[in-house]
């Protein structure tokens, strides 16, 4: 069994990973497409990882603070791609290409899915401490929740900001720029969730293990 996070795309980053297969070997300049598809995809996993959420949260400071948060990972996130993107001879863009095309998984249900693949044992602890949540034990598991929250977060960035950024083939300026706006996002978040969580509800746990049971993959 392999465990993975993994969303469904839209269908136009869908067409968008496709034609990118399709024009593989084109003489055509590719970068304006991997540009294209590297924003539209970080600016999905935003909206599943956080936005929706959010918006299952009621109005509360909470819910600000959850805000606050989306809207400056996305800002930071948008920022940051936007200063490393540009023109790219072909050949350095089919690396970042590839890398987004082997981050597509197909689920159980047949489902196409884009995401990272995650440690059994971190899948498999949010799964049982959901459970407990589940059964109404919601503030109990605050603490656990918060810590495993910050695990999976970490995996997340590393793999769609520090790994990605490094198929772009940086100069020294900008990598350094990339590593600085990656730490930042990741403090940002670890803050966050320790601001948050330890207050949550036992409806709002709830919603959060709902919404994160749903992007969480376990294959056969």
């Amino acid at each position: 069994m392999t465990s993975y996070f993994g969303i469904v795309p839209s269908e136009e980053l869908k067409s968008n990973i496709e034609l990118a297969q399709k024009n593989r070997n084109s003489s055509e300049p590719q970068y304006p497409l991997r540009d294209k598809l590297a924003l539209k995809l970080n600016d999905e996993l935003i909206d599943n990882l956080l936005i929706q959420l959010v918006h299952e949260f009621p109005a509360s400071e909470k819910r600000d603070t959850a805000e606050k948060l989306a809207g400056y990972v996305r800002s930071t996130v948008s920022v940051l791609l936007k200063q490393l993107l540009g023109k790219t001879p072909n050949e350095q863009v089919q690396k970042s290409l590839e890398f987004l095309e082997n981050s597509l998984f197909t689920d159980n249900d047949g489902q196409q899915r884009i995401g990272v693949a995650l440690p059994d044992d971190l899948v498999n602890q949010m799964r049982a401490t959901f459970a407990e949540v589940y059964a109404g034990n919601g503030k109990a598991q605050r603490e656990v929740l918060a810590h495993q929250f910050k695990l999976f977060a970490d995996k997340i960035i590393k793999h769609y900001l520090t790994d990605f950024n490094k198929t772009l083939d940086l100069g020294l300026i900008k990598r350094k720029a990339s590593d600085l706006a990656t730490s930042g996002v990741g403090k940002a978040v670890h803050m966050a969730i320790d601001k948050l969580f330890p207050s949550l509800s036992q409806d709002e746990l709830h919603a959060v293990a709902k919404h994160f049971d749903a992007v969480l993959v376990q294959k056969k």
